[in-house]
């Protein structure tokens, strides 16, 4: 399939796979793992799967975890999903993914072809869902049912226009809305070295002297009123979390 540039919001809904655990696609694995639970007292046994989105290798989206059982053969998740892409991709590939006590396994695949979804046109599909290796049907070839839309990004009346209005409702389909009145500052990373570079010059003849989110975030703690806690771990071997402001 021919690579296409999907620069925009991919649009995508996941509704379930049917079929799936009926006779045993998912057989082999099962058997494994409740050997494996019965081996280390773990109890009986529920598959828990999940499914993901992909631009070729970037993960862009996860579902939830959904649990099945003797009485529960297929999963839905009804979960929708807006990804803002810039991406040079082929296809939206769906993995299905059933989660071990440690990591997970990818039962199977299916994808769309990035071509398809170019015109703007919403797309409503029944997937059928090929094994990982060999990319053959499963057993009772299972389908994924999926809608897609993707809107290019030209679409935005707002698209590199900047604020246009103090009525700008903030980013769409985020978690936290958009709220008026905040102060914002602008950090060049959450650390920075004594030694910044380069000298950015300032009005005044002064150059500009960074900030360090770190020092800042324990300066707003500790003259906070009301507080939500913060967690943080430093990967960085020079890099030390504040503690105090002598450290």
């Amino acid at each position: 399939m021919a690579q296409k540039l999907l620069h925009g919001v991919l649009h995508v809904k996941i509704f379930e796979a049917n079929r799936f655990l009926s006779e045993g696609c998912c057989i082999y694995f099962s058997e494994l793992l409740d050997k494996f639970h019965k081996t280390h007292c773990f109890g009986e046994r529920t598959s828990k799967l999940y499914a993901t989105i992909h631009l070729e290798n970037t993960k862009v989206g996860r579902t939830r975890l959904v649990e099945l059982n003797n009485e529960t053969s297929i999963p839905q998740w009804h979960e929708s999903f807006h990804i803002y892409c810039a991406h040079i991709a082929s296809s939206v590939k769906f993995s299905i993914k059933e989660r071990y006590p440690i990591g997970a396994k990818v039962i199977g695949r299916a994808s769309v072809p990035a071509e398809e979804l170019l015109s703007g046109e919403e797309a409503d599909k029944w997937l059928i869902i090929l094994d990982n290796k060999h990319h053959k049907p499963l057993h009772l070839r299972p389908k994924l049912h999926v809608k897609l839309r993707f809107s290019h990004v030209t679409a935005d009346p707002n698209w590199s226009r900047g604020i246009k209005s103090p009525n700008f409702p903030g980013v769409p389909y985020t978690f936290f809305t958009q709220r008026n009145g905040c102060r914002v500052t602008l950090y060049q990373d959450a650390h920075v070295p004594d030694k910044f570079s380069p000298k950015i010059p300032l009005l005044g003849g002064q150059n500009y002297e960074p900030h360090r989110c770190w020092e800042d975030i324990f300066d707003a703690i500790s003259k906070a009123k009301h507080f939500s806690l913060i967690y943080s771990i430093s990967i960085d071997l020079y890099v030390h979390i504040i503690v105090n402001m002598q450290s």
